[in-house]
């Protein structure tokens, strides 16, 4: 299956926000529902502070088939939790390791810092977290 460039930089991006921000676990990441049947999340080995849209796994929602890249051993506790809800397009793991969820990747990074997104992803790119977190090509370098 190929890696649809627009969701997996989405997570991309996301998942360096929040990592910058120190709100994830250890091991933590944010997944994505990509449709209603596709989930990105970041690849096994993968650190999410320094993630591009190639480091992204795929998994079908239903049964956590895997569909693209090497999903990390957790993936089920995030497919959980987007099965649990309708409402559920986005799951990121808390450093408390509770998992939150949302109706989109900016959702969920707006809920867990309590900030809107459009100012949390400046300050990312103003510090260079999101150099390297778009395509090549795509117009946008991360940084400002």
């Amino acid at each position: 299956m190929m890696i649809r460039e627009a969701p997996a930089t989405e997570l991309t991006v996301a998942s360096r926000i929040l990592a910058r921000a120190g709100v994830l676990a250890e091991d933590g990441r944010m997944a994505l529902l990509v449709g209603s049947e596709v989930v990105y999340l970041a690849a096994r080995g993968i650190a999410v502070a320094s993630m591009t849209p190639y480091d992204v796994a795929a998994l079908r929602l239903a049964d956590g088939l895997p569909l693209g890249g090497d999903a990390p051993d957790d993936a089920e506790r995030y497919l959980a939790a987007l099965r649990s809800s309708t409402l559920a397009r986005a799951a990121a793991l808390r450093r408390d390791h509770t998992v939150v969820t949302a109706p989109s990747a900016r959702a969920c990074v707006a809920a867990l810092l309590g900030r809107p997104y459009e100012e949390l992803e400046n300050e990312a790119r103003l510090t260079g977290a999101l150099f390297g977190a778009y395509p090549p090509g795509s117009g946008d370098t991360g940084s400002s």
